[in-house]
């Protein structure tokens, strides 16, 4: 009777610590020239496409999933406010629901972008190798400030290590031979 009774109560203490936890929000990122800021209400990004997304301007105190080195790495998205800049934009919701929550400041560009598949990884380097659908391989640096979003997370550069087969989309910029990524999609 006494186990009974034991059980009961650590079940009904998991039950209101259960109840009490907040779940997190999953954030999410995406690239694109930021078109209008209407503060303290939204930002309008031009993203892929040609489309624009409209992401709501919030402070409120929301517990996020959100990579420690990427937030340092940022500015809070209520504070930002410098129209015409290629960002990053990181954001939790979907559709026509999305919050901004921080914004890391690419600058003018330019930015090339490749479609592509993983053919190798130089782990020591940083460095992959991707082939675009005409065959083309391009190498690109992984720097420890790139932006690497896989659709269930939003990782920084120095903990991404691509497997060979994934599918990605890098933003990247060249300076002289050098191609660096600044952001990465990927469909693993």
């Amino acid at each position: 009777m006494q186990g009974k009774l034991r059980f009961s109560m650590l079940l009904a203490a998991a039950s209101v610590w259960c109840a009490g936890a907040r779940a997190q929000m999953m954030v999410h990122a995406v690239t694109g020239v930021v078109k209008s800021i209407n503060s303290p209400s939204t930002m309008e990004v031009a993203v892929e496409g040609g489309t624009t997304s409209e992401f709501n301007l919030s402070n409120k105190n929301v517990s996020l999933d959100f990579d420690n080195n990427l937030r340092a790495d940022s500015v809070d998205a209520s504070k930002f406010n410098h129209v015409g800049d290629f960002v990053v934009v990181y954001y939790y919701g979907f559709d026509s629901d999305q919050t901004a929550v921080a914004v890391k400041d690419l600058g003018a560009g330019p930015y090339k972008k490749v479609d592509g598949t993983v053919v190798n990884f130089d782990k020591h380097d940083r460095t992959m190798t991707i082939k675009d659908s005409a065959g083309k391989t391009e190498q690109i640096a992984l720097s420890d400030h790139l932006v690497v979003d896989s659709g269930l997370k939003v990782q920084s550069g120095r903990t991404y290590d691509p497997e060979k087969g994934a599918q990605v989309r890098v933003t990247y910029t060249t300076a002289g031979a050098k191609n660096t990524a600044v952001f990465l999609r990927s469909w693993e």
